[in-house]
């Protein structure tokens, strides 16, 4: 990572979460290095960021990094020792929920109620949101459009309710404003999860781009530490009629373990890939078989070779 021109923003917290004052910090350094570097937000090596804080940092694509002890700046969000994480424990009972759908653009938009049904079916409803921590404004769905809107054409807000935060995003494409979400949400245990099935459900109802469920097994309450958002084991991952036409059939028969049927009928045809049932770190198999779904998947729809 070097090579890459990095512009950094350096923050000394142990436990950075997303102020105003960060917020302000990381879009001013990218606008100041717009073709002349990549923006990064770099911590601590050892720092906890709150789970809103990287949602952010994914949706504007800006990179989190972080001094190795060779003063090589490395990628916090993958883990540096694999082998040392085959054995990695579940810190608390957790799941990150993402999905995205496209509206038609019109005058009358209104952005949220996507976000809102998917958690619901998840048993959260949101409370809170704002452009930066701590959340204080109510959720509601006319000041979330507005606040989508004058940001656009990338809008990002906050959002949390009991026990869940993240990140409800919205920007335009040619084809009409896609809206996004990206979440964690804790559990009392393994057994008080969303069942896979009613979110597949909701998913499917709600015409979803694409729609995943995976086990965080590194997180910690809201918070994740460097390195450890690569211990993920999908569980669910629904993906809509403009995205599954990319994905090789061979590939998911390949997969060992996991079942893709589709769903609906043309021209409203889904791919549900489910994945084995699983409570503990699987070695990041689960998690390479997803990305290669995805990066074939994202690859067709934007027209690659």
């Amino acid at each position: 990572m070097s090579s890459i021109p990095l512009v950094p923003v350096p923050t000394p917290a142990g436990r950075p979460w997303l102020s105003r004052t960060l917020r302000r910090d990381l879009q001013g350094a990218a606008a100041a290095s717009a073709g002349n570097g990549i923006t990064a937000l770099q911590t601590l090596a050892e720092a906890t960021v709150s789970y809103p804080l990287l949602a952010f940092l994914k949706a504007a694509r800006i990179l989190w990094v972080v001094e190795g002890p060779d003063r090589e700046v490395r990628d916090a969000l993958v883990v540096t020792d694999v082998s040392a994480a085959t054995g990695a424990p579940e810190v608390s009972p957790a799941v990150v929920m993402f999905g995205s759908v496209l509206h038609a653009a019109s005058g009358d938009l209104t952005l949220g109620a996507f976000t809102s049904e998917m958690l619901a079916a998840a048993g959260c409803t949101p409370e809170y949101m704002g452009p930066a921590e701590p959340l204080q404004e109510p959720w509601d769905l006319a000041v979330l459009t507005a606040g989508l809107r004058d940001d656009m054409p990338l809008g990002i807000r906050l959002l949390s309710g009991q026990g869940f935060a993240g990140a409800v995003t919205a920007y335009r494409t040619e084809a009409g404003v896609v809206e996004a979400f990206d979440v964690l949400i804790t559990a009392r245990g393994i057994d008080a999860l969303a069942d896979p099935a009613a979110l597949e459900a909701a998913a499917l109802g709600a015409n979803v781009q694409e729609f995943g469920m995976e086990l965080h097994v590194g997180a910690s309450g809201l918070s994740v530490r460097v390195g450890q958002d690569f211990l993920r084991v999908p569980q669910l991952l629904v993906l809509g009629p403009q995205l599954h036409p990319g994905v090789p059939e061979p590939l998911l028969k390949e997969s060992a373990g996991i079942s893709a049927e589709v769903l609906g009928h043309a021209p409203f045809q889904h791919l549900a890939i489910r994945y084995p049932a699983a409570s503990a770190w699987d070695g990041g198999v689960a998690g390479r078989t997803q990305q290669q779904i995805l990066g074939a998947a994202h690859a067709v729809a934007q027209g690659s070779p």
